[in-house]
């Protein structure tokens, strides 16, 4: 049912507002008008009003090929996707509307590790132990967002966004896995204009449910099991059980995470080209692994305080916008394992928890520099396209099951430039693009200790195989070179058809663990109106 919802809304958004091109400005590009101003990519969508133009929409169908060795624990080194995508900001007077649907569809081969959809969201991973199991896996991904800003008193102006995702996730080949992931984020907020600055205030919510389930068709008499993976792939390994209490049984039981926070908005205009945006957010991560009734098992609990900025300096200057963007973004995660047992009273059985211990204490800091320079804009639309940046990320972390505790830190650093050229000529458009990424990393992969000293043996269960390939390609050094190429054709009614190819190929150095090259070809074919 939801698959035919999303498909209708696929079709109705790119018919029904096809009519909108008739009064599009004849080049516009519709990804240069959504990052012209910040406020049009903030959480706060009472920032949709400063759209100048009446409207604009996009929709376009689009398949990819990858294949490759350099690729994480968990990725496939063979995989095949398409989809679709349509887009729009739409003015009605004072009202202005942004809606976006995306249909992802995607198969991979040779995919083993981690069984969860992200394995870097989750507050622990569960891993599947042998290689042996690895096999094609598929998903099918549905995503439709919804804003609207509009008058509310006076200058004060209403916004409000919902942003919808639901994800089906699963492996073919045994031990088998099939995932559910419902992403729902809400937000509301409002803006108001002074004479030096508009200023914004919104309230976030996201609620994020991910349910798992495993299962085996095959050979019965294999024994599966999987690594219980607090963190740096250290753990517990479990065996696999169609029923039971154990985390990989075959019983439906979700990851279930609830964000609440808010952010403020301060837009400078010390002069009439130059802004200066600035957002903070502070967030509050709740969430738990299992259910929260009293004869099922809630095996984890953990929390996490988020905190974010995003700045943006824009300077409008004869027909050149350029734009530099600044992103902070750290996250302080902590899950704890529950320990409990079951008590029957009168024949009738419930779960009572008798304590929990820490197992992740997780740092996750991401900060990127990006300069954009919009040349010779005209129809809202460059000639030139310049982009250069560099980005840092980093993980800290330290996974422990008493009296052992592994700690592990790793940070990645990247630069990337690109340009490109738009070529108009009479009803035609051609569009080349070159760039390129250079980044390497570094960090420990591992520290095991001991919170006391005794001559006991290990506690716990590894995967370091895991550990060093994910190390690797963290941090190797690699050289990734991209071509992009569209032509784009204009028609009676200013309606504009394109069709583009791309092709990147990244290629790393001094890797052992893992291969060194990985390519990945796009093509798209859509339509801007």
């Amino acid at each position: 049912m939801i698959k035919k919802i999303y498909i209708v809304c696929l079709i109705i958004t790119g018919g029904v507002l096809c009519p909108a091109g008739l009064f599009a400005q004849k080049w516009s590009d519709f990804y240069y008008i959504k990052n012209s101003d910040a406020w049009f990519t903030c959480e706060n969508a009472a920032g949709l009003d400063k759209l100048e133009i009446e409207k604009i929409s996009f929709i376009e169908a689009f398949s990819n090929k990858s294949n490759g060795d350099f690729i994480n624990y968990y990725q496939s080194d063979n995989s095949y996707s398409f989809g679709g995508l349509t887009e729009s900001f739409y003015r009605l007077k004072n009202v202005v509307f942004y809606g976006k649907v995306n249909y992802f569809n995607f198969s991979g081969k040779n995919m083993g590790g981690s069984s969860l959809f992200d394995p870097y969201f989750s507050p622990f991973d569960i891993v599947e132990y042998a290689d042996s199991t690895a096999g094609e896996k598929k998903m099918e991904a549905y995503h439709l967002t919804g804003a609207i800003s509009m008058p509310a008193y006076k200058n004060l102006l209403l916004g409000l966004k919902a942003d919808y995702s639901t994800v089906s996730y699963y492996k073919i080949k045994d031990l088998r896995h099939t995932n559910d992931l419902m992403d729902m984020k809400i937000t509301t907020g409002v803006s108001y204009p002074t004479k030096i600055a508009d200023v914004g205030l919104n309230y976030y919510f996201r609620k994020r449910v991910e349910g798992t389930s495993y299962q085996s068709k095959g050979n019965t008499d294999q024994q599966f099991s999987s690594l219980i993976s607090y963190g740096a792939f250290m753990g517990e390994q479990q065996g696999y059980s169609s029923i039971g209490d154990e985390i990989t049984c075959g019983s439906n039981r979700p990851f279930v995470d609830f964000i609440h926070g808010i952010s403020i908005q301060i837009d400078l205009f010390p002069q009439k080209k130059i802004h200066f945006f600035n957002e903070l957010g502070i967030k509050q991560r709740n969430g738990y692994y299992g259910k929260k009734a009293s004869t099922s098992i809630m095996f984890s609990e953990h929390e996490a305080d988020i905190f974010q900025y995003k700045g943006k300096i824009s300077l409008k200057k004869d027909k050149n916008l350029h734009l530099l963007t600044v992103l902070l973004k750290q996250e302080n995660l902590i899950n704890s394992m529950k320990s409990h047992r079951e008590s029957t009273v009168n024949g009738n059985t419930t779960i009572v928890y008798y304590g929990k211990n820490e197992v992740l204490d997780r740092t996750t800091t991401k900060a990127s520099l990006q300069y954009t320079g919009n040349l010779e804009v005209t129809d809202n639309n460059p000639e030139w396209l310049i982009n250069t940046g560099i980005s840092f990320g980093e993980r800290d972390q330290i996974a422990s099951l008493y009296p052992d505790y592994r700690k592990q830190d790793i940070y990645q650093l990247s630069a990337e430039a690109s340009v490109e050229r738009n070529i108009i000529h009479n009803d035609n458009m051609y569009s080349i693009s070159l760039g390129g990424v250079y980044g390497f990393g570094g960090g420990d992969e591992k520290t095991d200790g001991k919170y006391t000293s005794t001559d006991s043996s290990d506690s716990y269960a590894t995967l370091d195989r895991y550990l060093y390939r994910e190390y690797e390609y963290m941090t190797s050094s690699r050289i990734t070179t991209d071509a992009k190429f569209r032509y784009t054709k204009k028609l009676p009614q200013n309606y504009r058809i394109y069709g583009d190819i791309e092709y990147s190929f990244t290629k790393a150095f001094s890797t052992t663990c893992i291969g060194n090259t990985f390519g990945h070809l796009g093509i798209s074919i859509g339509c801007i109106f």
